[in-house]
């Protein structure tokens, strides 16, 4: 069955390892016969959680910030899957995806807690090669973006070791983030 699948990249860098794996992570999705919709979020304006309560009190759509998040808010609309594709600062994500998920918030307190399911992915690109540079954002993802909404967690590629832009491509990861988009 055919699903359609919303990339959020949240790197920066135009044409960096993380672009990279979202477009290898892209091939391997629309060979298997889905749809997907890629958001690069750095290029978006989004501002973050205001904490007014807005959203929770049926003022706003789902919030009642006018920004490009709503871009993203209609693009989870219509997603079966979500994938979180982001290189590794400081450990965890890049600020901007991390204002992206703290604004989901208006959907969920718009909606009597709950966010649809989905399905999720996570791609990450990271300068160190070592396995405890991610250990602060997989308990992240595994516990707020998979238990704590009740998604259902497809995989996820840990990029580690590829710093400049084009590092990737003398890896593995590449096939991983194809293999992990025909997976959906």
């Amino acid at each position: 069955m055919s699903k359609k699948i919303m990339i959020l990249n949240a790197s920066p860098r135009k044409g960096g390892n993380t672009e990279a794996m979202a477009k290898a992570l892209i091939t391997g999705a629309e060979d298997a016969g889905h749809m997907v919709e890629k958001i690069d979020v750095c290029r978006l304006s989004i501002n973050p959680c205001s904490g007014c309560y807005g959203c929770a009190m049926g003022k706003g759509n789902p919030c009642v910030q006018k920004d490009d998040m709503k871009i993203v808010y209609e693009a989870l609309d219509r997603a079966d899957a979500v994938v979180f594709a982001s290189p590794l600062y400081w450990w965890h994500f890049t600020a901007q995806m991390k204002t992206v998920i703290d604004r989901l918030f208006a959907v969920a307190a718009s909606n009597n807690m709950h966010i649809p399911k989905k399905e999720v992915a996570l791609l990450i690109a990271a300068e160190d090669a070592r396995e405890e540079n991610f250990t602060q954002i997989v308990p992240y993802y595994e516990t707020c973006l998979v238990k704590n909404l009740g998604w259902v967690n497809k995989g996820m590629v840990l990029a580690g070791g590829v710093n400049m832009p084009g590092d990737v491509e003398k890896t593995a990861y590449l096939g991983d983030a194809e293999r992990l988009g025909a997976s959906f």
